[in-house]
């Protein structure tokens, strides 16, 4: 890579345009300078939404749909992706994500989703050959601690009478024990990674429900009863541990069901740097401009954006987001050489979600001055 070059590597903007639509907006402003530096377009993923993306932008292989029933209850094809130099590439959020039921007037509600989809998406990896697996987690509409993608494995979920319990959060508040003998035999000789979004636990204060849950649509009053719950699959499975793992609370609890069946939890974000192999590239450049929808205390926490500006030292790296918290903004410029805002810029969050790509434009156009000055 030449040393002039401006790696745009941002995450996506949720709800707003993906990562590759960010970079490309980013990207087109700053060719409109009468100078325009050299740019290379490397959308990330932190594990959620775009992680596919991401990984086929830069990385040889191939496709792979199989068709299935979706989180909101519709047939879906959905997309995985197989590295010729690497594992076998999955995205939860592409069977499981909120903008599924977000789209949908007769959303099925919380109690009765399942994480049963992504269980078949791992199926269909296992039976065209794949043996090395990395999937991701993030942006899930579900909260079933990932009963449901044990059960489309092959596990049996029984109640008190011994009756088979639905693979759902409801069906899992009835669970007195689960029978794993019946697990996809495969699974023993294939080696799983977790590309977990967020490092929190299965259980407690900051734990998968307590955190999550509300915006799936768990109320105060269920958090504790599903808490329960959560506990109770992770002690009648003899995985108490495992619910204290960073990243067992991404996806509603598919990391730990994940950790349950061999997977190692693993940071999405760094994992997808190694994968796309983006730092040995930020290296060489001149400057990296990196981005997410809004930038807080989160961020701070090891989200995508920071994992960037990271490994991309001692190369500046720019922030450009929807917006920045307050209570964020001055530790994050000790990582950000400068940081931009949509909001800022548009001069009220209506009008940067309005028209984002023209927001990224017009800050793209307006970086080529200050990468010259960097």
């Amino acid at each position: 890579m030449a040393e002039n070059t401006v790696v745009i590597a941002p995450d996506s903007f949720k709800g707003s345009l993906s990562a590759i639509d960010v970079a490309k907006a980013l990207a087109e402003g700053l060719a409109a300078h009468d100078n325009p530096p050299r740019t290379e377009i490397a959308p990330m993923a932190d594990g959620g939404e775009g992680l596919l993306d991401a990984v086929a932008t830069t990385c040889k292989g191939h496709w792979h749909t199989t068709t299935l029933v979706g989180i909101h209850g519709r047939s879906l094809e959905a997309p995985w992706y197989a590295m010729a130099d690497g594992p076998a590439v999955l995205e939860s959020a592409t069977v499981l994500g909120l903008p599924l039921i977000e789209a949908m007037d007769d959303a099925p509600p919380l109690a009765e989703r399942s994480s049963y989809a992504l269980g078949t998406l791992i199926a269909d990896a296992l039976d065209s050959g794949a043996t090395d697996l990395a999937i991701g987690l993030g942006g899930s509409a579900c909260n079933d601690a990932g009963l449901g993608m044990l059960a489309a494995l092959g596990a049996v979920p029984y109640d008190d009478a011994g009756q088979v319990i639905a693979p759902s959060m409801n069906g899992l508040l009835s669970l007195a024990r689960i029978d794993l003998s019946g697990l996809d035999s495969r699974l023993a000789n294939v080696r799983l990674r977790a590309l977990c979004d967020v490092d929190n636990p299965l259980l407690g204060e900051v734990g998968a429900s307590r955190i999550y849950g509300p915006q799936k649509g768990l109320t105060d009053a269920d958090i504790a009863e599903v808490e329960a719950a959560f506990e109770h699959l992770a002690e009648t499975t003899g995985a108490r541990d495992k619910t204290e793992w960073p990243g067992s609370g991404a996806a509603g609890g598919l990391g730990f069901a994940l950790a349950l069946i061999g997977a190692r939890l693993e940071s999405g974000a760094e994992a997808v740097l190694r994968m796309t192999g983006l730092a040995e590239r930020m290296a060489n450049a001149r400057c990296v401009i990196t981005g997410e929808g809004r930038s807080d205390r989160q961020t701070l926490s090891g989200k995508l954006p920071l994992a960037v500006a990271k490994a991309a030292r001692p190369t500046p790296t720019l922030l450009v987001c929807g917006d920045i918290a307050d209570d964020a903004r001055d530790e994050l410029a000790t990582y950000f050489a400068r940081t931009y805002t949509l909001v800022e810029r548009a001069g009220s969050v209506e009008a940067a979600i309005a028209e984002p790509a023209r927001w990224l434009f017009e800050i793209g156009a307006d970086l080529v001055d200050t990468i010259n000055d960097l």
